[in-house]
This record gives C-alpha cells, structure tokens and sequence, in this order.
C-alpha cells in the first residue's frame, strides 16, 4: 500500500468515498492486512513473525493472492489475513466485508440486518452473521480500572396477556417479578477530560438475576480490584464493593442522584443507550447473543473523544461544566474493530445460526 492506512481512512468520509476506496478487491486485503497485521504478519497457528508469500497465478501457480507460509520449520502453516478471524473462508468479496463494516459503523446506533442486505445486494442472513462478526472482533476482554460506575439492567418487552394470564411474582413467593433478562453494566469514566482524550470503555453482560453471586462473577473479570467504584445502593453491590480498593455509594431511594464526584450518570446513561437501540434498531435481540450486541454498543461508547468543556446551568440553574464529545469518524474506527481479530472465529450451524469458536484473541 503507497499510503499510511490511516491517511487512507481518513480519506473516507462519505457514501462515494467508501464506494471508490473499497472498489478493488486487491487494495482491499492489503488494506486488511496493513489493519490486522500492523506490526508485520503474524501466523495465526504459532504465532511466528516470519512468512514468505506464495508465488499466485499470475505467475503460473495454483496459490491464489495473499496466501502465506509460515517460516517455522515445525509449523509450515498456510493463511491468509482472514485466517482464524470472524472472516475465515469467507465467500463474500473483502470489499463488501470493508462496505458492510462501514455502514454499520457510520450509523451512530446501529443498523438491521435487513437494512443492512438492501444496501449491500446480500441475503438477510448473511447481512446478520456481518453482523455479528462485527460485534464479535469488537469484544474486550481486559478488565477496567480507574473510576467504574455499575448498575443493572433489564432488557426485553412485557410478555402478551394471554387469557388467565397473572403477572410472574404476583402471590408467588421466591418468584422472579419479572420475565425480562438482567444485566449488569460497568462503565469507565474516562481518566483525562482534556481536548482529545479518549473515552472510558464499556462492559456488560447477561446475569441470572441481580445477585451477589452473579455481581461477583461478572466484575472479577471486567473490573480490577485496584478500581474505585460506584454504584447505586442495591444490596448485591454494597456487599461486593469491599472487594475493590474504594467503594461508593448513591441513595436512588431517598432521590439522592448525585454527590458531588459520586454518581452512577455514565451508567444509566449507557443503560438508555442500550434500551433505545434494541428498540429503535434491532427491535428484539435474544438473550443467547445480548452480549454480542452489549459489544457492539460499548464500542460505540467508547469511540468517541473530547472536543472541549462548555458552561451549562442545570434544571434548577445551578452553574455546571459540561464535557463536549466528537464521535471518531467511522472509517477510522475499522483498525481498532480488527485489532484483536485473530483467535475469534464464527462458524455457521446446521441450523443457520452461529457458533462461536474462539472467543480470545491467541496472536495480537
């Protein structure tokens, strides 16, 4: 590629721009290549930093273009830039991958897989595994440190009223009074609120009920224990804070909402975010893949950086400061989408669903 990737991103700024940036196929994989492999090419069986490029037809040879050998002599591993990623032995062309990624990403809360097929002349189920190969790469597994606001979550709708219908938990001791799904959400604010700095990220996750020891499970692994956290004061969180370095707390109850630094904002305000995207968007999403979608809209969250600080009066005319966020432009966000693409893989079932395989990025 004759330039830097990332000026040849930035180029991309509108629908015709996509279109003329992403029309060759060859200039697509090297774009590929030059995003997951940015650091030179990488096996994804070993992970050896040695390769050489097979000889490709038009030279006479059977390898097709971007075909690679591992230069382990104990490996010898063929790949591509696809290999072990949610791409593999894709049949589609890169550039309606590169298109489709775009377009899902230019959409400030997403888009539907039917949309999605209209734009790109691909069935709705290959526009809603896309889809999901998104939400897939876009997954972090590090934990979150800092300042980290909880809270829980209910997705779904009200169940039809079907005749002798009785609301669950209604006389019914140790009932659930609800049938929609919890989830618990950790959001980070960000550490440096000054012109250009990133946002905190984002983890969430469908839990059994808003126990401790589901609190428990889900926050050993998106929060470190050097974090300070925030949280309302439900019961299960009170319980689980001493287990991290500071813990506070905001009384909804006594409509207590804010205590100067001490608030859960961030997290109710990406738990709105979440319940208008499901139902502005998708409509329904199944409990089975909430946490895909959970990625993909904490990764939104996450793309976007401060422009600047602006004078604000509340509702009852208190003088406050307001932080201003720019949203990183779409086709820049596509290297930090296939950063940790190899080690997770998507494979299709007899059904026409999706199997996950791989869910940890082995080389990066």
């Amino acid at each position: 590629m004759d330039l830097p990737v990332r000026e040849v991103l930035a180029r991309i700024t509108t629908v015709p721009d996509m279109v003329r940036a992403f029309r060759d196929e060859d200039h697509c994989r090297r774009l590929l290549e030059a995003m997951i492999w940015p650091n030179g090419r990488i096996c994804p069986a070993c992970g050896y930093r040695r390769s050489i490029a097979l000889m490709g037809r038009e030279n006479g040879k059977r390898a097709r273009p971007g075909l690679y050998q591992c230069s382990n002599g104990t490996c010898r591993f063929q790949f591509t830039v696809t290999t072990r990623t949610p791409l593999h032995a894709t049949k589609l062309p890169l550039r309606v991958w590169l298109s489709g990624l775009w377009l899902m990403l230019q959409s400030d809360k997403g888009i539907s897989s039917i949309r999605l097929a209209e734009a790109l002349g691909v069935s709705q189920p290959t526009a809603w595994r896309m889809g999901h190969a998104l939400r897939l790469m876009v997954g972090r597994e590090q934990a979150l440190d800092g300042v980290v606001e909880i809270d829980g979550l209910y997705v779904g709708g009200k169940p039809r009223r079907e005749k002798n219908y009785s609301p669950p938990g209604r006389g019914r001791k140790g009932q659930p009074k609800t049938l929609k799904t919890p989830a618990l959400v950790a959001v980070q604010r960000p550490p440096d609120v000054s012109v250009g700095a990133p946002s905190g990220e984002v983890r969430a996750a469908v839990i059994e009920d808003l126990s401790e020891s589901e609190a428990d499970r889900v926050l050993t692994e998106a929060v470190e224990p050097s974090a300070h956290l925030m949280s309302d004061e439900w019961k299960a969180f009170v319980s689980i804070g001493s287990a991290f370095a500071a813990h506070d707390t905001v009384h909804h109850k006594a409509r207590e909402y804010a205590r100067g630094p001490v608030h859960i904002n961030s997290a109710e305000g990406f738990n709105d975010r979440i319940r208008r995207t499901v139902s502005g968007v998708f409509h329904h999403i199944s409990p089975h893949h909430a946490d895909l979608y959970f990625n993909e809209i904490g990764f939104r969250w996450s793309q976007r950086v401060v422009t600047g600080q602006a004078p604000r009066r509340t509702r009852k005319g208190r003088p406050v400061t307001r932080t201003l966020w720019a949203r990183i432009p779409p086709a820049l966000q596509l290297p930090a989408v296939f950063r940790f693409a190899i080690g997770r893989e998507m494979r299709r079932t007899k059904a026409g669903g999706i199997d996950l395989v791989s869910k940890v990025a082995v080389f990066g």
